[in-house]
């Protein structure tokens, strides 16, 4: 069952001017996972790659959040992206909040992650889906 599709467009441009304004490790530690962090610390000496890592991430997530709410209502770290192959993949990094008690279980929603950049702008476009719960034929 279909929960949502959200999209998200970021300018490059953008990111680099909050970044001039903010400390970067500060904004690192708002909006990415405990793992993403650790792989952004990685990343810190490499100026461009860093900035590519918070993007992509920062786009995911807010089209992620499109997708999800209002059944869920994730934060930040609530959303980790990590790399399984040659796509990006999209998951839960802790139990997010459900605005209410008979909202679907967060382990049953699926999200599929599509991102693509060009010049200056980044796009990530989620589409979260609820799986069925299978019934045994007892």
């Amino acid at each position: 069952m279909l929960l949502g599709v959200g999209v998200d467009l970021l300018s490059l441009a953008r990111l680099r001017s909050v970044l001039s304004r903010r400390n970067p490790a500060r904004l690192a530690a708002r909006i990415l996972s405990d793992v993403e962090v650790k792989e952004w610390h990685a990343l810190s000496t490499k100026a461009e790659r860093s900035e590519q890592f918070l993007a992509l991430r920062w786009a995911a997530k807010e089209a992620a959040y499109k997708a999800l709410y209002p059944a869920v209502i994730p934060r930040w770290a609530d959303l980790t992206v990590s790399k399984q192959g040659p796509k990006p993949v999209l998951s839960f990094s802790n139990s997010p909040r459900f605005p209410r008690p008979s909202e679907p279980d967060f382990d049953r929603i699926r999200m599929h992650l599509s991102v693509s950049h060009d010049a200056d702008l980044l796009i990530a476009y989620v589409v979260a889906e609820v799986r069925e719960t299978q019934v045994s034929n007892a």
